[in-house]
């Protein structure tokens, strides 16, 4: 399970992401420069990295599960389990190649959202590589540039579907555009309190603050989390500072975070929990994480690894002394 949410600030904007996983995983941070010679692996043919990138790795495998590159532009890589479809076979004409190579082609080959459409439009999403353990994850995909432009990408019979998202959110399945109308579910939901009603001439007075949120969906399911961090992105102020905006990310994505043993997966008995969750800066370039075990916030700065000409994968403190 993932929850990605972006929004401006005076200064640019942020973008962050939690990650959901029942079984523990190694992750930490990467360091992709520019001009990586055969970086992307495509059927019959490889791609290399265009711009400077930092994100999310696990393992020393070099293919990021988010990022911030040179130009500003991040992306979230977010499962979309039983909805995305791939093309069976590679298509002439098309760069043929997988769901971890895509997202990677996209984060650290195009400078802004316009761009990520246009290279997506010429892409088929195969099931396989070139060999079998190249396969296709029931992934899609959120793009939001230096400008503030978002869109969503999903697989869909090997096409990446494109949609518009002004929400500054994603989670995971159905498709985005079914979250879209379910939001109309939740038109009453405001930050003003309503202090009291009428029944039967009776006045009835709040018992406390955040009355304006009652019905709000507070489980874990992907459709739930989509609505109450649409709410938390909406309300957010706009002339936030660049400091407070990235806590303000990290504040809301701390409303996802799941608690050892409050999901269970019920065929693996897996407990789901919070991985890590990073947030992204356009004016600094930065990436910033937390970990389940380790909670301070960990900053990584692209400028500082700029002069470094091979892939790097940067030291992350996994466990905090109590």
């Amino acid at each position: 399970m993932c929850t990605t949410v972006g929004f401006s600030h005076k200064e640019g904007f942020v973008f962050g992401r939690t990650l959901e996983v029942g079984v523990t995983l190694d992750n930490e941070v990467a360091y992709i420069p520019s001009d990586v010679d055969g970086y992307i692996k495509a059927i019959g043919t490889t791609f290399s990295s265009k711009y400077a990138t930092i994100g999310s790795a696990f393992s020393k495998i070099e293919l990021l599960g988010d990022g911030i590159n040179e130009m500003g532009l991040m992306g979230s890589n977010n499962l979309l389990p039983h909805y995305a479809t791939f093309s069976p076979e590679a298509v002439d004409g098309k760069i043929n190649l997988t769901t971890s190579y895509a997202f990677n082609y996209l984060l650290t080959r195009c400078s802004n959202v316009a761009e990520v459409r246009e290279e997506a439009s010429k892409m088929n999403i195969t099931a396989y590589g070139e060999t079998k353990e190249d396969a296709s994850t029931t992934m899609h995909f959120f793009f939001m540039d230096a400008t503030g432009e978002k869109v969503v990408l999903e697989p869909i019979n090997g096409m990446l579907v494109a949609y518009d998202n002004p929400y500054g959110v994603l989670t995971n399945a159905p498709e985005f555009d079914w979250h879209e109308t379910n939001l109309k579910n939740y038109l009453h939901l405001q930050p003003e309190n309503i202090e009291k009603a009428t029944f039967n001439e009776t006045t009835v007075s709040k018992l406390g603050e955040g009355t304006g949120m009652l019905g709000v969906p507070g489980d874990f399911t992907p459709p739930s989390r989509f609505v109450r961090a649409a709410y938390f992105v909406a309300n957010t102020p706009k002339q936030l500072n660049r400091h407070d905006a990235i806590l303000q990310n990290f504040r809301i994505l701390s409303q996802f975070d799941i608690p050892t043993g409050a999901v269970i997966e019920t065929e693996k008995k897996l407990k789901d929990e919070t991985l890590y969750t990073s947030v992204m800066d356009t004016k600094e370039n930065a990436y910033f994480i937390k970990c389940h075990d380790h909670i301070n916030i960990q900053p990584f700065y692209l400028k500082d690894y700029m002069d470094k000409t091979e892939i790097t994968f940067l030291t992350l403190k996994k466990e905090m002394s109590i």
